[in-house]
């Protein structure tokens, strides 16, 4: 067997989260075209899921340079 038990887990951190929100468009989607009224809202979050998602994306470096502006060039906390 070639690799490690966390190497072959790996697949599920790098897939796990655009799986997710794929299935949540897809449903929102569907509630809409099938659920009336009440699937436009669930149809709202579900689709606006992804557009939170890359917006947060962005968003995180200018946040996490406001909130931790000690923070070495890796992340580390700096010795000073």
């Amino acid at each position: 067997m070639h690799g490690s038990p966390d190497r072959s887990r790996l697949w599920i951190r790098v897939f796990a989260a655009p799986i997710l929100l794929a299935a949540a468009t897809i449903t929102g989607l569907l509630a809409a075209l099938l659920w009336g009224e009440a699937g436009q809202y669930v149809a709202w979050v579900t689709v606006g899921a992804p557009v939170l998602v890359v917006v947060w994306t962005l968003l995180r470096p200018s946040l996490d340079k406001v909130r931790l502006p000690n923070r070495g060039r890796h992340g580390r906390a700096r010795a000073d």
